[in-house]
């Protein structure tokens, strides 16, 4: 189906703007302080790079997709370098299934196991799953500008709240605060990289992925700086949700003290579809290196393994948050290595068609 570059820009403020706020605002703050916001900034210009290596590498192949153009130019090592991404990929959707999870243990669900909620989460993504992209162009066009007008709702609902004096002083910079902080913010924000490598070079459009993921970035950052001058540094750096506390500080009337729920019955949306993503994108690489293989009868069987992983690598809630200090160094072989890798071997042949996608 044909893929506009609204919707290539919407389904990227998905992939990247709805799980990172629950993961990224206290590491942030706990690195760079009140300057984590130069933290976003960083994260944002290195994945803009990476994004500008993949989408140069992408316009070389018109017709098909970068996975399908490396195991095209490279059947058998290119197969190779795909099972490793898979791994990859199968961490990333336990990951996201297992924040979703123990964030709905806490907040909402408090007696019900993790693992129920887990196998809840899961199926509701294999559903979404299953209905191909154009499930998640239709998700992301519904729930995204709702997404985007609850923002700026919390930005005007608690101006009277803001205090600026809890950024201060706002010139003296830590650099090293900053640098440390993009190490835990940029892994969730260069995960835009995965448009480039599912959708065609036909249909993908550069500058789609580039507004992506400024407004993603602007978006997180908005949020950030709302939550710091409401709630303070000092208590941001030691909550494991500040986000989901600065939301709880909005009080409308008497009557309404769970303002909240509303809040969040219009963000769990784009988390599931989030989840959704990650399983269609590792279903399709599935597809690529083994394509006798259907990758939307794939979906159960991989979202069956994926949540047994969220159980099986995280104990409980503060160890999975703990793994972010060692989860950008592998991010960085699949974020930083592979665009440059694919950049630098996915060149055109000089007088030599290449194969048409199948």
């Amino acid at each position: 189906m044909k893929i506009t570059k609204r919707q290539i820009v919407l389904l990227g403020i998905l992939y990247i703007g709805s799980i990172s706020y629950l993961q990224t605002f206290s590491l942030a703050t706990q690195a760079a302080h009140q300057h984590a916001v130069m933290s976003y900034i960083a994260g944002g210009l290195i994945s803009l790079t990476a994004l500008w290596l993949v989408s140069t590498t992408l316009k070389r192949f018109s017709d098909r997709n970068l996975l399908q153009a490396l195991t095209g130019r490279f059947p058998i090592l290119g197969r190779a370098l795909l099972v490793l991404y898979l791994l990859f990929l199968l961490f990333v959707c336990a990951r996201d299934i297992r924040i979703i999870s123990d964030f709905t243990n806490t907040v909402l669900l408090n007696r019900t196991p993790i693992p129920i909620l887990g196998l809840m989460v899961t199926a509701t993504a294999v559903y979404i799953c299953q209905g191909g992209i154009r499930a998640f162009l239709g998700l992301s066009e519904i729930y995204i500008p709702i997404f985007i007008g609850a923002v700026f709702f919390i930005v005007l609902v608690l101006a009277r709240d803001l205090h600026l004096s809890y950024l201060v002083p706002y010139f003296s910079l830590d650099w090293s605060g900053i640098m440390k902080g993009t190490w835990f913010v940029f892994p969730y924000q260069a995960e835009i990289l995965a448009l480039p490598l599912v959708i065609s070079g036909k249909y993908y459009k550069a500058t789609a992925g580039y507004v992506s993921l400024a407004i993603g970035s602007a978006l997180m950052m908005v949020l950030l700086l709302n939550t710091q001058m409401v709630l303070g540094i000092p208590l941001v750096g030691k909550l494991i949700h500040p986000g989901y506390e600065m939301i709880r500080q909005i009080q409308i009337t008497d009557f309404i003290d769970r303002f909240d729920l509303l809040l969040m019955a219009l963000w769990y949306p784009t988390a599931l579809g989030k989840i959704a993503f990650d399983l269609y994108v590792l279903c399709y690489t599935v597809q690529i290196v083994v394509p006798k293989l259907s990758g939307r009868l794939m979906t159960a069987p991989a979202g069956a393994l994926a949540f047994a992983c969220s159980i099986w690598f995280f104990r409980n809630a503060l160890q999975q948050f703990h793994f972010n200090f060692v989860f950008p160094l592998i991010a960085f072989a699949f974020h930083i290595a592979l665009p440059v890798l694919f950049f630098a071997v996915l060149r055109p042949r000089r007088g030599k068609p290449e194969p048409k996608a199948g």
